[in-house]
């Protein structure tokens, strides 16, 4: 049997350089708990809200959303049946929008290419992360060229398309297919098709894509492309996801 300690070596005191290591340890294992705990989950929220924003001027304003709609643009003034109304930023020019009136006083107004992107950032800060994705980001191109249908492009069709089931059946001169890009042409004139957000604005399960339609390297307007119960993609006007109802045209637009 081990002789009891005496009283000396009871007494003794704990060492002083044993706490500070001690104290200096815990401190360490809180400042890392404390890290793990919030910073990683901010910065993944606020990455995977944007991952699906594929243009980065639309990225950089959506990152400042506020700023980006109160910036001010070029005046615009327009007299309609129920009066004379006036804008200079996005956040007014959607405002204005919301009536049927003043939405074609609008867009119709020279400068109204000035506020083209408005809509579009409307849309995009209240897009959601896509459950599942039609292809790779480096085949989006691939499957708008094979599964769009051109005919619900309507006014943003390309000027010599004609009848087709899909884009690919458009007779064109020469065709090129980037990772997100179409680019048909025929004669001097080319229609360009830019992915530039892969999000879900028209409901879950298949992502919606946005694209840019561009002719002879100018801009012509925006689009969401929504899928068809058949695979088949179709265009829908941005105006249908701010005024509401997107969905359920989107799913009564038959293959």
């Amino acid at each position: 049997m081990p002789p009891s300690p005496s009283l000396p070596e009871m007494d003794r005191p704990f060492p002083l350089y044993r706490v500070i290591i001690t104290g200096l340890f815990l401190l360490v294992l809180f400042v890392i708990a404390t890290l793990g705990s919030t910073a990683p989950a901010s910065e993944g929220a606020e990455e995977s809200k944007f991952s699906g924003i594929l243009d980065p001027d639309l990225r950089n304003k959506l990152e400042h959303y506020t700023q980006a709609m109160a910036a001010t643009r070029p005046l615009i003034e327009v007299e309609t049946a129920d009066g004379r109304y006036k804008t200079d930023s996005c956040a007014g020019f959607m405002a204005l929008s919301g009536h049927d009136g003043r939405a074609r006083a609008l867009n119709s107004h020279p400068l109204a290419s000035a506020y083209r992107d408005c809509a579009v950032l409307r849309v995009l800060h209240t897009a959601r992360e896509p459950e599942q994705h039609l292809s790779t980001l480096a085949g989006l191109g691939q499957a708008v060229f094979t599964r769009l249908d051109p005919a619900s492009l309507q006014s943003l069709a390309p000027a010599w398309a004609v009848k087709a089931a899909r884009l690919a059946g458009i007779g064109s001169d020469h065709v090129e297919i980037g990772d997100r890009r179409v680019i048909l042409a025929r004669g001097q004139s080319t229609w360009t098709m830019e992915v530039i957000a892969s999000v879900d604005v028209a409901g879950p399960p298949v992502e919606d894509l946005v694209v840019r339609v561009s002719r002879d390297g100018v801009a012509a307007g925006f689009l969401v492309l929504v899928s068809r119960t058949d695979g088949s993609l179709n265009a829908l006007p941005l105006d249908v996801f701010i005024m509401g109802g997107g969905v359920a045209m989107a799913q009564a637009t038959p293959p």
